[in-house]
């Protein structure tokens, strides 16, 4: 997510591959057949193109980006809803991500998007000149450090220390702002208890990110 102002409308609550994974709750096979109509179900049937946008601009930049398989792999884990019900994507992650962009792209389309939005995206590490760029690696410390504060408070077959390392190597080689999405999906997977301190610094790097009320306060049940 690299131009806030624009997008403003789609970031009152949560959006791009992060909302996607989360998507999945354990109810879903219920009334999609499959992943594929379970994501034309969530992105509905009319609308503009910029929250597809959205999508496309991160599995963009996953699939292009220097982490391996196993790293982009976590990520997706993190935004399992904590019952379980997304996608089993280890050892196809490229392939799943492919198979995603595959279907929004024609639809970003038939909405108005332009061939280049589907395409391609921003620069942001490490040498992005927009000012979002630079304010996103500014960040970047920062979410960092409170990859560090992730605790496991539930049951999950997904490796905490792993994912935190994944999670890292998203802020620092990637985008600080799609690890700090993530970051907040895996405070939900693993059910980490957040201090009020830790809650008021979540807030503060969601408005420095351009986000609506409604991203981070989707995990204000975690504080104790």
């Amino acid at each position: 997510m690299h131009n806030p102002v624009a997008e403003r409308d789609e970031l009152t609550f949560g959006f791009g591959a992060t909302d996607l994974g989360s998507s999945f709750h354990g109810d879903w096979v219920l009334y999609a057949e499959t992943e594929l109509d379970h994501i034309t179900h969530w992105y509905g049937p009319e609308g503009g193109p910029t929250r597809l946008l959205l999508l496309i601009e991160d599995l963009l930049r996953l699939r292009d980006s220097g982490l391996d398989g196993e790293e982009i792999n976590l990520l997706w884990r993190a935004t399992d809803p904590q019952l379980g019900g997304s996608p089993e994507i280890r050892g196809q992650e490229r392939e799943w991500l492919d198979r995603v962009l595959a279907w929004a792209v024609p639809v970003a389309l038939a909405r108005g998007a332009s061939v280049e939005s589907c395409t391609t995206y921003p620069v942001c590490v490490p040498d992005g000149t927009s000012a979002a760029a630079a304010e996103h690696r500014r960040l970047t410390a920062e979410v960092v450090d409170l990859v560090g504060l992730l605790n496991q408070h539930c049951e999950s077959h997904t490796p905490l220390d792993a994912t935190q390392a994944a999670l890292r190597r998203c802020a620092e080689t990637l985008c600080a702002e799609l690890a700090f999405r993530s970051l907040l999906c895996a405070a939900s997977h693993f059910s980490t208890q957040l201090s009020p301190a830790t809650y008021s610094r979540l807030e503060r790097l969601s408005t420095a990110f351009g986000y609506g009320p409604h991203v981070v306060d989707a995990v204000k049940y975690l504080m104790d």
